[in-house]
């Protein structure tokens, strides 16, 4: 791989892809860039290491593996990524380790963090954990944002979760975070389920590259837009619009297709009516998602 090329691997999604892997309710790419191979999620089981080794795919040689936030459907095969890629650097907040619960519209009350054998295997290896708190370089190029502010007044936090199972206190989901890729073409955010909003999470990686651009950071290539803020280039992974009223649905299709970007891949918990008002809103960047599928970007 050269120099700017970037390989997404999609290592389980909700779409079934080739026959020989398995597709299931989450979510987990592999991210190979010619310096960094980083891990985002790991599915809601092991499957997604059995998808990764019929794919070809090294996971094992994992530099870092970045939670985007703690529910069963992102950090279940955590287990056997701690045992198949042992130097990876296990990047999470802390917040992505309690208990919490999800209220159906039935009354039913579901336990939705993670389970106890992804819990136990975090715990087993304290040293190897990273608390991603602010914005974290996992490898060279390759970043976690740490929480996401809440900032546009649409992207409100889901009335569903909660933090105690008689559904009292509600969960703001404050470990979710994303991932970015710096090129010298633009950024490539990956996100799990954009539960602090798709817009609230683009709006924070692009302002917190920008800040280091401040700083005076030797490393940063990133192009600017015409708003002044680094150029995003890509944007994939769950965009968690699946119950997002019309007005929501609307403000996230003017701003990314404000952003002029390359390539636009919802999946996951993105929901049959924003995939559907995005096909038809970023045509030229517009791209499905399936278990298995490969996206390169040179």
């Amino acid at each position: 791989m050269t120099g700017g090329d970037i390989s997404i691997r999609v290592l389980i999604d909700n779409a079934k892809g080739a026959p020989g892997l398995q597709a299931q309710w989450g979510l987990s790419f592999w991210i190979e860039t010619a310096d960094a191979r980083v891990l985002l999620d790991c599915g809601g089981s092991g499957a997604f290491l059995r998808n990764a080794r019929r794919l070809g795919e090294a996971v094992e040689t994992a530099d870092a593996f970045v939670l985007s936030h703690g529910h069963f459907d992102h950090g279940g095969g955590v287990r056997e990524l701690v045992d198949a890629a042992p130097s990876a650097r296990l990047v999470l907040h802390p917040g992505a380790l309690i208990p919490r619960w999800s209220l159906h519209k039935d009354g039913k009350v579901e336990p939705v963090g993670l389970q106890d054998r992804s819990l136990t295997a975090l715990r087993a290896v304290p040293e190897r954990s990273i608390w991603a708190l602010a914005p974290l370089e996992v490898a060279p190029g390759v970043w976690a944002s740490g929480p996401v502010p809440r900032r546009h007044p649409l992207e409100e936090a889901e009335r569903a979760f909660f933090l105690d199972a008689t559904c009292t206190i509600r969960d703001q989901v404050v470990d979710d975070q994303a991932l970015w890729v710096e090129t010298p073409a633009g950024l490539v955010v990956l996100c799990g389920c954009a539960h602090s909003g798709v817009m609230n999470t683009v709006q924070h990686v692009r302002e917190s590259v920008a800040l280091r651009g401040a700083t005076g950071a030797e490393d940063l290539v990133v192009p600017v837009a015409r708003d002044g803020l680094p150029a995003v280039r890509a944007l994939l992974g769950g965009m968690h619009l699946l119950h997002a009223r019309k007005e929501r649905l609307q403000a996230t299709a003017d701003y990314l297709e404000a952003l002029d970007l390359e390539l636009c891949a919802p999946c996951h918990c993105t929901g049959k009516r924003a995939t559907t008002l995005l096909s038809e809103r970023l045509r030229g960047a517009y791209a499905e998602i399936v278990t298995g599928r490969e996206l390169r970007l040179a």
